[in-house]
Formats: C-alpha cells, structure tokens, sequence
C-alpha cells in the first residue's frame, strides 16, 4: 500500500498504516452477521481496520465500535480468538510503532 495511506483502529482509535492493521469485514451466518479477519484484503464490502491485539479488540467489541462501522448489529466475540490463530503478534505491539514507523508488515502470506 501507499506510504502515505492511513488507517484509523476502531478499538484504540489510533492511526497507522493499513500493513500494521488488520482489515475485517462482516460475514452472514445463521447466527445473524459476524466480524471476520479479511488477511488479504479481498472481501468485497464495508470493511473496518483493528490492531491485532486482545486489547483493541476487546475496546472496539466494549465501544460497539464494529456495530457502528458495519451500521449493523454484529457479533465479534470470537474475533479475537482468529486474530491469534491467524496472526500470532505480540500484544500491544502497536504501541511501539505509534511513535515509530519501523515498515513491520503486520499481516502474514504477503
């Protein structure tokens, strides 16, 4: 992506570059609707962007941050759990490129 492309955290509501966030994006279920990781950025739709950290994660289910991006009533109880499976990231490795653009690519297979 562009060096100079921004993305904000729903959860901490900081901004970064998009390879330090993780996109989701909402899937339909027989459950009703539901946050899911989009690693490689290909679903189409409304998307949303976090840190894959259980902290961002947890503040933006807390805020109904993902509810508001989706305009919808959305279930992300399990996000947290696909980010670590997916993405296994140190937690709150985001606040150290807060300060710092070090170019760590977040996402994995890129």
């Amino acid at each position: 992506m562009s060096t100079t492309s921004r993305r904000t955290c729903v959860g901490c509501r900081a901004t970064a570059s998009p390879d330090q966030l993780v996109r989701v994006t909402m899937e339909d279920t027989e459950h009703g609707p539901r946050v899911v990781a989009d690693l490689h950025r290909r679903r189409g739709g409304r998307g949303a962007w976090v840190h894959a950290t259980r902290e961002c994660v947890t503040t933006a289910v807390r805020k109904k941050a993902f509810n508001r991006a989706f305009r919808t009533a959305v279930s992300a109880h399990d996000l947290a759990e696909q980010l670590r499976v997916l993405l296994p990231v140190q937690e709150d490795d985001h606040k150290e490129s807060e300060s710092e653009d070090h170019g760590k690519p977040m996402s994995a297979g890129r």
